[in-house]
């Protein structure tokens, strides 16, 4: 899907790689991947937004549709949205797109 996309794509394989990524320039868009909240915890957005000295940079977090590990009542505060997984490309490239008129627009 990567290959799709007309945009240049990093994969972090762990918190400290997509931290480093971040403070060397803010990405227009972080996808945290996980199951597990405490993968895309608060205190990891906020370091991510504090390293990328960017309020424009789109932070979402991604899920499994059979098991999904966020509660709607859980305080989400940081990530600009929450993604299902299986994504189509239509929808990962409107997501891409929207993330990068807004870094060029702000």
């Amino acid at each position: 899907m990567e290959s799709d996309l007309q945009y240049p794509v990093f994969v972090a394989n762990s918190t400290e790689q997509a931290v480093t990524r971040v403070s060397q320039g803010a990405p227009c868009l972080v996808i945290l991947m996980g199951n597990n909240v405490q993968t895309w915890s608060q205190p990891l957005v906020h370091q991510l937004r504090q390293h990328g000295h960017s309020s424009d940079m789109t932070i979402v977090a991604l899920t499994d549709s059979t098991s999904p590990q966020w509660n709607y009542s859980e305080d989400l505060s940081g990530l600009d949205g929450l993604l299902v997984q299986p994504l189509s490309t239509d929808i990962l490239r409107s997501l891409v797109e929207s993330a990068f008129a807004r870094s060029i627009c702000h």
